[in-house]
């Protein structure tokens, strides 16, 4: 039994591992064709229209299998799962954008997922959905802010005063681009669980609302 045990431990890690790999490799596959059909430009469109001095900011679906991955398996997965992706979109533009843009991405997503991921493990209060979305926009404005105002003048020389003046609108795209991924990312995490139950582990954060 001891031995059983044994085994039972150390395939969690591998099955982790494997998962967060599977799943990255399907954000990365998501962002590359999005990016390559003109989807990201075409869902973007109106912001880019709304917010011309913004329009590099983009919508996608990436974030999806990362928030699926923290749901299943946990922060740990999460992290793996954005790492795959900033590394990818680094390989897509291998230049300064593509650091920038590939880590700034990771970064925001996974900040998202681990928001999420606190709402999923509360118990009390609110409604664990509704702490869940909540939590996932607060983590990844909180995060993106002072990202923005580092980064923006030390990689693209934008004045300090002008990314101040820029921080409402990058908070409302990151609010936005949150509710893409945490009501997406939920909607698809229960549908999985719900027609097969058995891959979720003992222990995971979706446990708290399926």
């Amino acid at each position: 039994m001891k031995d059983d045990a044994r085994e039972t431990e150390g395939a969690r890690p591998t099955l982790v591992l494997a998962a967060s790999a599977m799943l990255g490799a399907l954000a990365l596959a998501i962002d590359y064709t999005m990016r390559f059909t003109g989807a990201k430009e075409f869902i973007s469109a109106p912001w880019r229209l709304a917010f011309p001095q913004l329009g590099f900011l983009k919508f996608d679906f990436d974030g999806v299998p990362i928030f699926c991955a923290t749901a299943f398996f946990g922060l740990t997965a999460g992290a793996v799962t954005s790492a795959i992706l900033g590394l990818g979109i680094l390989a897509r533009a291998p230049h300064l954008s593509g650091l920038v843009g590939g880590s700034m991405k990771a970064l925001a997503e996974f900040s998202t997922s681990a928001g999420a991921y606190l709402g999923l493990k509360m118990r009390r209060g609110r409604p664990p959905t509704a702490a869940c979305v909540a939590l996932a926009l607060l983590a990844r404005v909180v995060v993106m802010a002072p990202t923005n105002l580092a980064i923006l003048p030390l990689a693209y020389g934008i004045p300090v005063p002008v990314v101040l003046g820029l921080l409402p609108f990058i908070a409302l795209f990151n609010v936005i681009h949150g509710l893409i991924t945490t009501l997406l990312g939920l909607s698809v995490a229960l549908a999985v669980v719900r027609r097969a139950p058995h891959i979720l582990p003992e222990g995971a954060p979706l446990q708290a609302i399926s």
